[in-house]
């Protein structure tokens, strides 16, 4: 099975992200791909060399966010386990206000996952294709998402105090 761990809205809280980490791995054990949905992609480089000490060979992709000032792309098609993956931060696609622009590129793109952050909520719609918002890394949350035989399942992660 393969494991990927979502994380978006970072907002340099890269001392909550290396928190965050160290419960992901207590709980779920190694991850074989870190995903960055933007709004934190220099905080997210910045913890590369500490991910690498724990999961040498994961891969790690990230898209930019409305508040990135870098060179990542706003969007990215990936292939984890056989399952094309769409990735976006998600301000482009207006997921504050509603998730069918999304929807639509994902079919287009025709990948069987969309990712997302921009709302700092978290949610997953179980729709084909199969929709994944971590929530935000500042609120000690993230989303795993696990592929097996071709077959992706999501699952929130909340680590913040109740």
């Amino acid at each position: 099975m393969l494991r990927a761990l979502i994380l978006s809205d970072i907002h340099g809280e890269d001392t909550n992200l290396r928190w965050l980490l160290e419960q992901v791995w207590r709980d779920v054990g190694p991850i074989d791909a870190y995903l960055c949905l933007g709004d934190g992609v220099r905080d997210f480089e910045r913890v590369e060399g500490f991910i690498r000490r724990r999961d040498e060979h994961a891969v790690m992709y990230a898209v930019k966010g409305n508040n990135d000032w870098c060179d990542a792309p706003t969007k990215r098609i990936i292939t984890l386990g056989g399952v094309r993956i769409y990735m976006t931060h998600g301000h482009e696609q207006q997921v504050k206000r509603r998730l069918d622009i999304l929807m639509d590129t994902v079919r287009a793109a025709d990948c069987k996952v969309g990712l997302y952050g921009h709302t700092h909520c978290p949610n997953i719609e179980m729709n084909v294709p199969l929709l994944v918002n971590p929530g935000t890394v500042m609120r000690d949350r993230c989303a795993l998402l696990e592929i097996e035989r071709e077959h992706p399942r999501a699952r929130l992660l909340d680590y913040g105090l109740v």
